[in-house]
């Protein structure tokens, strides 16, 4: 199985103590299709993966390869990205998601150069909404992070100088805090470790903000900026929700599964 599995502790509420965040898996895809034909087939028109209505549709710059020894960390099939397109690829989730959502894929920037503002974002509910993925050079060449969170289709909170043709795992915690009805705070780690995912504390970038988005049932990709021999790889996407206070104490002791690996690669 393309997955493995970390367990998560129930939070310990009757005393107070933090520990794990149970997280459950609503959603999955490891874009593995098979033996692609003369190693790439359009992703749009695959049904793979779990919790999901329907094929993804998008357009023909979204392809699916077979990963290589040198995809750290990947394995099988792998969604590879080779040119701009505002719907890159979309797909409808099979539950609408109001709670808390927490995402976790591997991404590779595989081939070409990394440049100001070259963009991927996977975004929940439209382009414009929250979005985390690469916005190279802080999209504007004032800092070298990279990789980033926001809770709209502007700005955003930045982590990690990106090295070329290494796989980074990111981790996203999507939130409504204090009293909004709508997503204000978004979290990114970068290759966090077990006891951050245990925990989801730690995180490298935070984005504050109303996204105006209370609720979504659509997933999607978006390209922006990337030169004509740059080559991006998406693997082992995962979407899952937080179960709200009062249902912990349904769970009793149990430990959900909610993650792909304990890899930890976090640069100083």
């Amino acid at each position: 199985m393309k997955f493995r599995y970390l367990a998560l502790s129930i939070l310990l509420a009757s005393i107070g103590v933090a520990q794990a965040a149970p997280v459950t898996i609503v959603a999955s895809e490891d874009f593995s299709y098979g033996s692609p034909t003369a190693g790439a087939v359009n992703l749009a028109g695959q049904n793979g993966g779990t919790g999901w209505v329907g094929a993804w549709t998008g357009s023909s710059v979204a392809k699916v390869v077979n990963t290589t020894a040198a995809d750290v960390g990947m394995s099988g099939g792998a969604f590879q990205v080779s040119g701009n397109n505002n719907s890159l690829a979309t797909r409808q989730l099979s539950t609408s998601i109001s709670g808390d959502v927490f995402v976790d894929f591997l991404f590779q920037f595989d081939a070409g150069a990394i440049g100001n503002n070259d963009f991927l974002g996977l975004w929940f509910g439209n382009s414009n909404g929250p979005n985390i993925g690469l916005k190279a050079n802080c999209g504007n060449g004032t800092c070298t992070s990279d990789l980033f969170v926001r809770g709209n289709g502007t700005g955003g909170a930045y982590s990690t100088n990106l090295t070329l043709g290494n796989t980074v795992r990111l981790v996203g915690l999507l939130e409504k805090t204090g009293t909004s009805t709508v997503y204000n705070k978004y979290s990114l780690w970068v290759d966090p470790t077990a006891n951050e995912l245990n925990t989801l504390t730690g995180a490298d970038a935070v984005f504050t903000g109303s996204s105006g988005l209370s609720s979504f049932n659509t997933i999607g990709f978006r390209s922006a900026t990337l030169s004509s021999n740059d080559r991006l790889l998406v693997d082992n996407l995962q979407i899952g929700v937080i179960p709200e206070p009062a249902a912990l104490g349904l769970l009793g002791a149990a430990f959900l599964g909610a993650s792909l690996s304990t890899r930890r690669n976090k640069k100083a």
